[in-house]
């Protein structure tokens, strides 16, 4: 427990700031697709950051930065390009630059992250994960001292809506297990983290977020040897307190009504009304044309579509269809850039953090982004643990050869 508060408010230097940012990022103040109090907090400490010239990224860290300016950089020029075409006319959604602003604000926060993790090492790794362990354990004591946000059904602690905290599970959960990897903490931690983190999802309502974190446990499992006699006695006292929780506790029972409603709810949808159209992924085949160079975000009333000026619920459908051919291609880079020479686990660790963005709109989310910077910040420790083995080989091997020539010299001179 020590070492939570060392590397969160005990942090030293920048780290310290972004921990406040990390552990500050769930508590929404104002409605969403608005400023929150963490990110004017983290866009002021940036600020500084780079007039103070600290901002390197080195090499290696540079190619996904780059890869996701390029990006930024095409989807303002498609947003502004919408806004002259539909200079004088109604345009429903966000103005063009506020959309681009939210991207390169992302941007940014993911060069901050590489470049602390450049200046820090292994530090930002342990600040990192036990931020988002202590946010967790913040949303869990003041939900109970001060109360929560929800929608009658489904609970939204401090956010705006439910999915953003179904999202956040998700997010928060899967920075903890990438960086669990390379670092040595208590298991206790890790589990305390799927309970934390699952208990979100489950309150939340999100079949998507509940979902992924039973693939994200399973990985874990098998990451770390799932035969193991620990992770034997882990995954039943975890499953046995799970079943426990869901099926006899009050917030087991309040879980599996307020499931029922959901799915309810959902029935009531218009049969002839599939996920396709509900989503908003009639866009593309209700305009195919928008394919080539992309539709931009906004102006959503130009559409044939069932969720009329709404955006796409979904973070692939608006990549695709907003950004085009060259949007997409420039996003898929800079998805390679993040997982390439990665082992399986660390690929499939990614994947719910992806596919929750095939069913709902998650691009402004920043800790989303923060969570896929942690996989090229893995690929480097990584490197540096590799070449630190090669050179202890190296010097051992030497070592070796050395004392052999001594016994040879010391054999000839016997004889």
């Amino acid at each position: 427990m020590l070492g939570l508060f060392k590397h969160t408010f005990g942090a030293k230097g920048w780290l310290r700031a972004w921990a406040i940012y990390l552990m500050a990022t769930p508590f929404y103040f104002f409605p969403a697709g608005s400023v929150q109090p963490a990110d004017a907090f983290i866009a002021l400490v940036i600020g500084f950051y780079i007039l103070g010239r600290n901002f390197n990224l080195g090499t290696i860290l540079k190619e996904p930065f780059t890869r996701f300016l390029r990006f930024c950089i095409y989807l303002t020029i498609a947003n502004f390009g919408v806004y002259i075409v539909l200079l004088g006319q109604a345009n429903k959604g966000l103005a063009w630059y506020i959309i681009s602003a939210f991207y390169f604000y992302n941007l940014f926060v993911m060069g901050f992250a590489l470049s602390l993790y450049k200046q820090y090492g292994k530090a930002f790794l342990y600040t990192t994960m036990y931020s988002c362990i202590m946010a967790a354990i913040l949303q869990i004591f003041f939900s109970q001292v001060l109360g929560t946000t929800s929608d009658g059904i489904r609970g939204a602690l401090f956010f705006t809506n439910p999915n953003q905290l179904g999202y956040y599970s998700l997010c928060g959960l899967a920075i903890v297990l990438v960086l669990e990897t390379m670092l040595k903490i208590p298991k206790l931690m890790v589990y305390l983290s799927f309970f934390m983190f699952s208990y979100f999802a489950l309150l939340s309502i999100s079949k998507a977020a509940m979902g992924a974190m039973i693939i994200l446990f399973g990985v874990y499992l098998l990451a770390n040897g799932i035969l193991s006699m620990r992770n034997i006695f882990a995954l039943l006292i975890v499953g046995g307190l799970g079943f426990y929780g869901l099926t006899k506790t009050e917030f087991g029972a309040t879980f599996q009504k307020n499931l029922e409603v959901r799915e309810l709810n959902e029935a009531d949808r218009p049969q002839e009304i599939t996920e396709w159209q509900y989503r908003g992924y009639d866009r593309i085949t209700n305009h195919p044309e928008y394919l080539v160079f992309g539709a931009g975000e906004g102006g959503y009333n130009r559409f044939d579509t069932f969720i009329d000026n709404h955006e796409i619920h979904s973070s692939f459908g608006t990549i695709i269809f907003s950004y085009g051919i060259p949007g997409t291609v420039l996003f898929v880079m800079f998805i390679f850039s993040l997982l390439k020479k990665l082992p399986w686990y660390y690929v499939v660790y990614s994947l719910p953090l992806f596919s929750y963005g095939v069913t709902h709109m998650g691009l402004r989310f920043t800790i989303f982004w923060v969570a896929l910077m942690m996989f090229p910040i893995i690929r480097m420790e990584r490197l540096k643990l590799a070449f630190y083995k090669n050179m202890l080989a190296k010097k051992a091997s030497e070592q070796r050869i050395k004392s052999n020539e001594s016994k040879r010299q010391t054999l000839v001179e016997v004889q």
